[in-house]
């Protein structure tokens, strides 16, 4: 069990109109183990909007009129160990998360780890100049270093193409002086739910 515990977690579920049954499992399951370990979670927010920047937005503002002390995002397209959160909140970090594949071939790792690593990189933890915001736990009082909206698209000007919020918000955190851990154990352990379109083979 754990001690010196935060208050209050909320968690936040970005989506569209439907979540995916193996995300609804995991989260069922890590709630469960969290009320088990001692957490408090306050509550799960359901943010549904067509554009995700909106929705993790809305998400910080019902963490911050819950008055909560971290709030954890998860994507309604990941899969995740019911330890999840208790392991995140041992870190004791501002802002630390795990990584996962991209849902599209050839499912690269998502994300930038700071090379080379710092000799103060926690056990367990890699620094990150990016990391993907499908499973990131964000201590509340990160926000406070920041302007709203919290969450912004931006454009990648080098490469002709749209910056997603999560990057962007790396980038932000980062200029604040922040920042960004990844823990390389769990990610091993995620799950990104892709789609693939199978057909008869005749012959």
């Amino acid at each position: 069990m754990m001690t010196d515990k935060p208050s209050r977690v909320a968690i936040a579920v970005p989506s569209g109109d439907t979540v995916l049954a193996d995300f609804a499992l995991s989260l069922a399951g890590m709630c469960y183990a969290a009320g088990h370990d001692g957490i408090d979670v306050y509550g799960i927010f359901s943010n549904k909007s067509s554009i995700v920047a909106e929705a993790r937005n809305n998400g910080v503002q019902m963490a911050e009129e819950a008055e909560v002390d971290y709030l954890l995002f998860l994507d309604s397209d990941m899969t995740f160990p019911r330890s999840t959160l208790p392991r995140l909140l041992a870190h004791r970090q501002d802002v630390v998360g795990a990584t996962y594949a991209k849902r599209v071939p050839p499912h690269p790792a998502l994300g930038t780890a700071v090379m080379p690593q710092p000799d103060d990189a926690p056990p367990g933890l890699i620094e990150m100049v990016r990391i993907p915001t499908g499973c990131l736990l964000i201590r509340m009082s990160v926000f406070h270093h920041l302007t709203r909206p919290y969450f912004r698209f931006g454009v990648d000007e080098a490469h002709n193409s749209i910056l997603g919020e999560d990057y962007m918000f790396c980038d932000r955190v980062r200029a604040a002086g922040l920042r960004i851990w990844c823990d390389y154990t769990l990610s091993q352990e995620l799950g990104h739910i892709g789609q693939k379109v199978n057909k008869l083979v005749v012959g």
